[in-house]
């Protein structure tokens, strides 16, 4: 979808995103800013990863309206809800590293579970909503090591407690979608996607992040496990499908409610080690050295979704595949590096590129 096109729907419109200070949210609502939406955020206050902050850096915060809060605290969240009568909806806000999962189930649990539970329950009531789409993971399906392609219908379940817990919201949302939104106005959509890579993530336990970091800060690079297959795509790509899916939903509820899968269509996925010595090549002309510390904690060793249903439903499709989605992001961290104060319209003329073809 173009540009003109979608500021046609987003302008003027009441948007509201939870989780709007993380790497995806950020520049969903720095998008949605450009479009003309009237953007509401709401996130827990910040915690900037080693003083290094997507959200700040390209001076988000003055650009709409930011609220902090708990995604647990219902009272909180149902008054800024009300107060400010959104149209379309995007809950992003949830605990998302597989690792911390480990470390702390039960926030992870609460987080993602019951933070998604008070969503839905609050939105059934705004009479103004007419999409609200709750974003979960492509890890939310039941993975047994087998080298399958996971569709929307595919049997849900996890092996961690990420996982887990982005399998219960699919189902908590179907309970929603079946029993209390068909008697509502609001299109109810989850999305489902694969492993997002791009500039502007500074996350903690990612890759990319992991690779900026050993270049400024001489971190040492380690990965957990080199041979892990994942659907590498695009910030771009995914948030392009959210996008367009929030436009479907608030035209015909009843045609696109329900998941979506958003995952690169290529033939072979990178394993970790690959995507790590690719952007290293392009980034460091001098040696370097890899370290391989195997965990202890379970991950899925391959992962793929099949996206057909967006493909075909949506008119989706990824534009940034392979060597286009690597190159896109390492000029986005080259720019942040040697010209900070330029990150700001670098980062407009990166998604302008995006949406229009180039």
């Amino acid at each position: 979808m173009d540009i003109k096109k979608l500021k046609n729907f987003y302008k003027n419109k009441r948007v509201f995103v939870t989780g709007h200070t993380g790497f995806k949210g950020t520049w969903l609502c720095f998008i949605l800013n450009y479009l003309g939406a009237n953007v509401v955020g709401y996130s827990l206050k910040q915690s900037p990863y080693d003083n290094f902050d997507f959200y700040k850096t390209i001076n988000l915060k003055k650009k709409i309206k930011s609220y902090n809060g708990d995604i647990l605290d219902k009272k909180r969240l149902s008054t800024i809800i009300k107060t400010n009568k959104p149209q379309i909806f995007f809950h992003l806000a949830a605990q998302s590293l597989v690792i911390k999962s480990y470390l702390d189930p039960k926030t992870t649990f609460e987080t993602n579970v019951m933070g998604a539970a008070n969503v839905l329950d609050v939105c059934k009531d705004q009479k103004y909503l007419s999409s609200l789409i709750i974003v979960t993971s492509d890890k939310c399906y039941l993975n047994l090591g087998q080298k399958m392609s996971f569709k929307e219908d595919s049997p849900l379940g996890g092996n961690d407690p990420y996982s887990c817990s982005k399998a219960m919201v699919e189902r908590l949302v179907k309970i929603y979608l079946n029993r209390i939104y068909r008697n509502t106005s609001i299109g109810l959509a989850s999305v489902r996607a694969g492993n997002v890579i791009g500039g502007g993530d500074f996350s903690e336990n990612r890759i990319i992040p992991d690779i900026i970091k050993h270049i400024l800060k001489e971190k040492k690079i380690t990965l957990r496990n080199p041979k892990s297959c994942r659907p590498w795509q695009h910030v771009f790509d995914v948030l392009s499908g959210y996008l367009n899916l929030g436009i479907k939903l608030s035209k015909n509820k009843n045609k696109f409610s329900g998941p979506y899968n958003f995952g690169p269509k290529i033939k072979k996925n990178y394993t970790v080690l690959k995507l790590t010595q690719k952007f290293l090549d392009k980034l460091i002309k001098n040696k370097y050295k890899i370290k391989f510390n195997k965990s202890n904690l379970f991950e899925s060793g391959y992962l793929n979704i099949n996206s057909s249903k967006s493909r075909t439903k949506l008119k989706w499709e990824s534009k940034y595949l392979g060597s286009k989605m690597i190159e896109n992001t390492i000029a986005w961290y080259r720019v942040f590096i040697n010209e900070p104060s330029k990150i700001e319209q670098f980062s407009k003329k990166q998604f302008l590129d995006y949406f229009s073809g180039r």
